[in-house]
C-alpha cells in the first residue's frame, strides 16, 4: 500500500498536536491549528488602518484632504502605499517575534491578514507580482530568513500574485534605521538597493512588501531601483505603519 507524502506529513501533524497543542503566540491559549498563530481574543486587538488616508503614502488622516502633511517636500517613487494595521502593542509583539524569535511562520500569517485587508481596495490597482523588501546577506546569515519573504508568500497564499524573491537585492549592509531621523533615513538607504534579474520586472506593476512603513525610506530607495530596472509601476504593502 502507497502512503501518500501529504498524508504522512498530516498525521504527523497530528500527532504533534497532540503532544504539544498549537497555542496563541501572544497569550499562550490554545488554538485550534497551528496556522491560526493568535487567538480570536488577541486578533480582535489588531486595528486595521481604514479610509481617509493619504493615497501617496498611505498616512492616516482624520479628514480626506488634498495635500498629506506626511508627503509634503519629499519626493516619492512608489505610486501608492497601503499599511494595513495600526503598530499597537499586539502587532508589535507579533513583529518582534518575527524578526527576532525565530518565527518565520508568522509572516506568513500576518501577510495572509494583509491580503484580506486590502482585498477589494479601489486605491490598489492589479499587481502582476510582490516584491519583498530584502536584506542583506549578512544579516540574513544572523536571522536565517528575510522576514519580508514570509509576509509576502502570505500574500500570495491568499491572492496566487506570485512572489520575485531574490530579484531587488540589497548591496551594502547599512546601519539600522532605528535611531536615525528621517533625512538621515533617507541618506542612509540611497543607491542601496539594485535588480539582479531585470527581465523579472519590466513592464510590470509590482508591489514592494515589508514589515513596517516608518518614514517610507526603505521602500523609496527600492522602488527607485524597480522603476530604474524597468517596473511601469510600483506600490507599497506593509502589515503596519508607525
Amino acid at each position: 500500500m502507497t502512503v501518500s507524502l501529504n498524508t504522512l506529513r498530516t498525521a504527523g501533524r497530528t500527532v504533534l498536536d497532540l503532544v504539544y497543542p498549537p497555542c496563541c503566540v501572544l497569550c499562550r491559549v490554545r488554538v485550534s491549528h497551528d496556522r491560526l498563530v493568535i487567538c480570536d481574543d488577541c486578533a480582535s486587538g489588531l486595528i486595521s488602518i481604514d479610509a481617509p488616508y493619504c493615497e501617496r503614502c498611505g498616512h492616516p488622516l482624520d479628514n480626506p484632504v488634498a495635500s498629506c502633511a506626511a508627503c509634503k517636500g519629499r519626493t516619492f517613487y512608489f505610486d501608492g502605499a497601503l499599511s494595513g494595521f495600526q503598530f499597537n502593542r499586539p502587532l508589535q509583539d507579533l513583529i518582534h517575534q518575527l524578526k527576532y524569535r525565530n518565527r518565520p511562520g508568522i509572516g506568513r500569517f500576518l501577510g495572509s491578514l494583509l491580503a484580506k485587508r486590502v482585498e477589494g481596495e479601489p486605491e490598489i490597482p492589479h499587481i502582476t507580482a510582490v516584491v519583498p523588501v530584502p536584506l542583506h546577506p549578512l544579516r540574513i546569515r544572523e536571522r536565517g530568513y528575510n522576514q519580508s519573504v514570509y509576509i509576502a508568500r502570505g500574500i500570495s497564499d491568499e491572492t496566487g500574485i506570485p512572489v520575485l524573491e531574490n530579484v531587488l537585492v540589497r548591496n551594502r549592509n547599512t546601519p539600522t534605521q532605528t535611531s536615525l531621523s528621517p533625512d538621515a533615513r533617507m541618506a542612509n538607504v540611497e543607491g542601496v538597493f539594485e535588480v539582479g534579474r531585470v527581465e523579472a520586472v519590466r513592464d510590470a506593476t509590482v508591489s514592494l512588501v515589508d514589515d513596517i512603513f516608518t518614514t517610507g525610506a526603505t521602500i523609496n530607495s527600492c522602488a527607485r531601483a524597480l522603476l530604474k530596472a524597468g517596473a511601469e509601476r510600483v506600490f507599497a504593502l506593509t502589515v503596519a505603519r508607525a
